[in-house]
């Protein structure tokens, strides 16, 4: 009895250390389940994507992209397994593996990894955009301007009306801008920049007309592989004549709207944000700010978007904010950027000492 007991924690033992020995690199970085990555073509290995996989007793590899269709063995190196992978310009990239391993038959790993794969980095595709947006609405080509923009670009019909409007009236048309700011979300895949646009042009008999100016907040978004403009605020440039807005979100949150959840969930902030406008306030980021160790300047903890907030509605965001010991004074920054609603200190920023 006494020898039987001890084989079966001698072959628990076993299980624990084979489990805990498997490993997987990626050009030469650690990687853990669940983990996501962003990378260029300044981090790529002559041009490669290396898996290594190191696992107790492992006798053979593969390795798939597409969820089993193709699988391609892993080459023997050492003691370990490696797949050199020559990604696309653009790719989103999620392996799984199948193993065989000694005492323990063929098994299935799925890290659960995503890897999103860009040639260039953001900032050389988000200036390629605005390029092109300058190129397209100088040669009056409104097909190719608005394929700039993501079908779900708010108010699109009203916009292009507006778009064909200004080849309608004006001619010669140039635009010239700068760049006052960036900022890119935390996965990279999306970002607010503050453009400033100047334009010159003149109407239909040829008569120059007074130039036009605007500092424009640019919200992108990267959908499909693809860098599109999703949102823009302040816009007096591109179809101006029909854009005056009547209706407009107004966002706002107070100290009574943050609170934790509690229960199974002791250290999960909720911060309710308030649309007191006329208009639906879409893509809502909401920053999460703690003051850790009782100190005077916030640390940011994380980063939220609620997709959609009705006219005379309220959204909610939450984020767990036990990776910086739960600090008991917290503050939310909602819209940070102002891409929907100007800033107003009293209105969009609040802070609790105690929840």
């Amino acid at each position: 009895m006494l020898k039987r007991f001890s084989l079966i924690i001698l072959s628990i033992f076993l299980f624990t250390t084979a489990s805990y020995a498997q490993k997987l690199k990626v050009n030469n970085r650690d990687v853990h389940e669940g983990d996501s990555m962003v990378m260029f073509y300044d981090d790529l290995d002559t041009g490669r994507i290396n898996f290594l996989l190191s696992e107790y007793g492992l006798k053979k590899a593969e390795i798939t992209f597409d969820k089993g269709r193709s699988w391609f063995d892993m080459e023997e190196e050492g003691d370990s397994f490696i797949y050199k992978y020559h990604p696309l310009s653009n790719e989103i990239i999620s392996p799984e593996m199948l193993l065989t391993i000694e005492g323990k038959g063929v098994q299935t790993y799925r890290p659960n990894l995503r890897i999103n794969y860009s040639r260039q980095k953001p900032d050389q595709e988000v200036e390629q955009i605005l390029e092109k947006m300058k190129t397209f609405y100088e040669n009056e080509d409104k097909n190719r301007f608005l394929s700039l923009f993501s079908s779900a670009y708010p108010d699109r019909v009203k916009f292009e009306q507006a778009v064909q409007n200004d080849f309608y009236n004006y001619k010669n048309i140039r635009l010239f801008y700068r760049i006052d700011t960036r900022a890119f979300d935390d996965n990279l895949g999306g970002a607010v920049w503050n453009v400033y646009w100047q334009r010159k042009y003149q109407d239909r008999n040829g008569n120059d007309l007074t130039d036009s100016s605007a500092n424009i907040a640019m919200r992108f978004d990267k959908e499909s592989g693809n860098w599109l403009v999703t949102g823009l605020r302040n816009n007096t440039i591109f179809g101006s004549s029909l854009l005056v807005a009547i209706d407009a979100p107004v966002l706002e949150i107070s100290s009574a709207d943050i609170t934790r959840l509690g229960g199974a969930s002791p250290n999960e902030i909720k911060a309710v944000v308030h649309n007191t406008g006329t208009a639906a306030a879409n893509n809502v980021q909401v920053k999460f700010y703690g003051f850790v160790g009782g100190g005077v300047i916030p640390t940011l903890i994380g980063s939220e978007t609620i997709s959609s907030i009705s006219a005379g509605s309220t959204g909610f965001a939450t984020h767990d904010c036990g990776s910086v010991g739960s600090p008991a004074k917290i503050r939310i920054d909602i819209d940070p950027f102002n891409l929907i609603t100007p800033a107003d200190p009293n209105k969009k920023t609040a802070t609790v000492n105690s929840i």
